[in-house]
């Protein structure tokens, strides 16, 4: 992947925008300020304006998150994944159940409102504009400075790229050229297709609200401090005796350890040693005499093989034996599993959230929002098609079609519109429930209709659902989807077909 298609596949998660001469400019002031100048002539720029409300829903996600210190590991989930590895805030504000929740629900409305006014652009009439992509930066401690490690490409670029791409791309952005774009009436099909996509994500997150979850979990976790104590039974006295056995013959136990490797070590080296005379030696009687030395070594090393492997196993026995006998005086003190499971928390309280979420009966309003935000998704995605299909210009193109040079520098391989549009095709039909989703557990011919789960969505409990009888009631008889298109798409884009979905949209 070279530097500009990395870039530009950074960028396409949160949108873009532009900037002008006139002040308040975006390089230097930020998007907020931006978004004020511009809506004093909110026909007259409501594309511009479109982008930059996009950007702005992704930046209030990354500024609720620095508040209230929400910077654990959130990569599995939506939209919330967007700048895992920035630097947290040293004094945040206490957050409580509902914060991820309230953080989801502004954005999917940072989404609507960003819609609404490219959909009143398009209305208006659709006015292109320009930017300068290394303008684009989120304001993420809200102190109206941009900061080092806010630039829109450091946030998103450990989500988007691999570690060589990421790499590349940083020692290149030293020397680069400014990278401007000429977004037109076919890129907004593209933004409004976008912002579609992830407030579906948004929607599907809020349909499964964790917030009861977190709140099961803070008040058992606050449980824990009026959990009743029970005394020690354990014998101090008894157990530092045993301890005190237990270490001398632990001592015992490593002379053997000690003694059996000083009498391996010299044989080993001796025959190390041996084995370089082989492969230099010429003399057949010399050879002949080396190697019956290596067998006798050998042989000698062989007998106390076993005799070594005795000893460490009763070295490791024993310790573990030791450090049982401790905790038994010491019960605060966690053992190995504890303190490594410990320090995976965040990981493991995502994951008992998530799938405990998903067991919870889903809101059917937001399933169904979820579900015709992905519709409309598509249908945007192919009005762009259409549109870049009949642009005969190439000016700084964002995407360009097969006549274009893309300004990123981006090379679009041949078919690979409509290897897309297949893709977009296949996953209309699922969604339509013209093709099923397969299960390997299922009965041959059976799979799941999207559409029966969005008529009548229910709890999903995982295991049942991973064995195959809890999609049963979603299950119908007919054509399931296959990988092909998606196969078909990774063979036009060279294997790079995740870098181009996220691109494309």
């Amino acid at each position: 992947m070279n530097f500009r298609f990395a870039l530009s596949v950074c960028l396409a998660l949160c949108g873009t925008t532009a900037t002008a001469q006139t002040a308040p400019t975006l390089a230097q002031d930020g998007l907020q300020a931006r978004i004020d100048h511009l809506s004093q002539d909110a026909v007259a720029n409501g594309f511009e304006l479109g982008m930059l409300q996009t950007l702005r829903g992704v930046e209030q996600t990354l500024q609720s998150r620095y508040d209230y210190g929400l910077w654990q590991d959130n990569r599995m989930l939506p939209v919330l994944r967007f700048g895992w590895a920035l630097v947290p805030n040293p004094t945040p504000q206490p957050s409580g159940p509902e914060t991820f929740s309230k953080i989801m629900v502004q954005f999917v409305t940072d989404m609507q409102t960003a819609r609404a006014t490219l959909a009143t652009a398009e209305g208006s009439g659709i006015t292109p504009f320009t930017l300068t992509l290394t303008d684009i930066w989120f304001d993420v401690n809200g102190n109206g400075a941009r900061d080092r490690g806010e630039d829109a490409a450091q946030i998103l670029g450990p989500v988007v790229l691999d570690r060589q791409a990421l790499r590349a791309f940083e020692r290149a952005s030293e020397d680069a050229a400014p990278l401007i774009i000429r977004f037109d009436e076919a890129d907004h099909a593209w933004l409004t297709a976008y912002t579609h996509m992830l407030s579906g994500f948004g929607n599907l997150f809020l349909a499964f609200d964790p917030a009861p979850i977190l709140r099961d979990l803070g008040a058992a976790r606050d449980a824990l401090a009026d959990a009743p104590e029970i005394p020690n039974h354990y014998d101090p006295e008894a157990l530092a005796a045993e301890i005190e056995a237990l270490e001398a013959e632990q001592q015992q136990i490593q002379k053997r350890v000690d003694a059996i490797a000083a009498q391996m070590a010299p044989l080993s080296d001796e025959q190390n040693g041996l084995f370089r005379q082989r492969t230099e030696a010429t003399d057949d009687a010399e050879i002949a005499r080396i190697e019956t030395r290596i067998q006798e070594l050998s042989d000698e090393m062989a007998t106390l093989r076993p005799q070594q492997r005795e000893a460490n196993q009763a070295r490791a026995l024993i310790r573990n034996e030791i450090r049982s006998a401790k905790a038994k005086l010491d019960t605060k003190d966690d053992g190995q599993i504890q303190r490594m499971a410990r320090s995976q928390m965040a990981s493991i309280d995502a994951l008992y959230v998530i799938l405990s979420a998903l067991e919870q009966q889903p809101d059917a309003d937001l399933i169904r929002a979820a579900h015709a935000d992905w519709l409309a998704m598509i249908a945007h995605n192919r009005r762009f098609w259409d549109r870049l299909a009949q642009e005969t210009d190439d000016d700084l193109e964002w995407i360009p079609n097969a006549t274009q040079t893309s300004a990123l520098g981006v090379e679009i391989p041949p078919r690979v519109a409509a290897g897309w549009q297949a893709i977009l095709a296949d996953a209309e039909a699922v969604l339509q429930g013209r093709l099923l989703i397969p299960h390997p557990l299922l009965p041959s011919g059976h799979g799941i209709d999207v559409t029966a789960y969005v008529d009548d969505p229910a709890p999903i409990d995982p295991i049942a659902w991973i064995h195959g009888i809890g999609a049963t009631p979603y299950t119908a008889r007919g054509p399931r989807i296959t990988a092909q298109s998606w196969q078909a798409f990774q063979r036009l884009t060279g294997g790079n077909a995740g870098s181009f979905a996220l691109f494309l949209n």
